[in-house]
């Protein structure tokens, strides 16, 4: 599999897209909470929903260091083996 380097996402992309996924978890955990009558399990989520909401505004911070590093390409360092040693390829005579 090759993997297209102008297509890879940021640690900044890849981290707000978890985000979005907690929030529609959260929103959906909340509203079976309503249909089903829980009001205060509703009210744990808001909470929930409201810490997500604060976490999710420190993270620029964290957010705009990953988008000032420069993007490079993956830089590989393997070293070639060498050739594997068999009974047989010992030579007995």
């Amino acid at each position: 599999m090759r993997i297209d380097p102008e297509r890879e996402k940021t640690e900044a992309e890849v981290a707000a897209e978890q985000r979005a996924a907690h929030r529609a978890a959260l929103e959906r955990e909340r509203a079976g909470y309503e249909t089903r009558g829980l009001p205060e399990r509703a009210a744990q989520v808001d909470e929930q929903l409201k810490k997500l909401e604060e976490d999710g505004d420190a993270a620029p911070e964290g957010d705009a260091a990953v988008e000032g590093r420069e993007q490079s390409a993956p830089h590989e360092t393997a070293v070639e083996s060498k050739p594997r040693r068999t009974a047989s390829s010992r030579g007995s005579k």
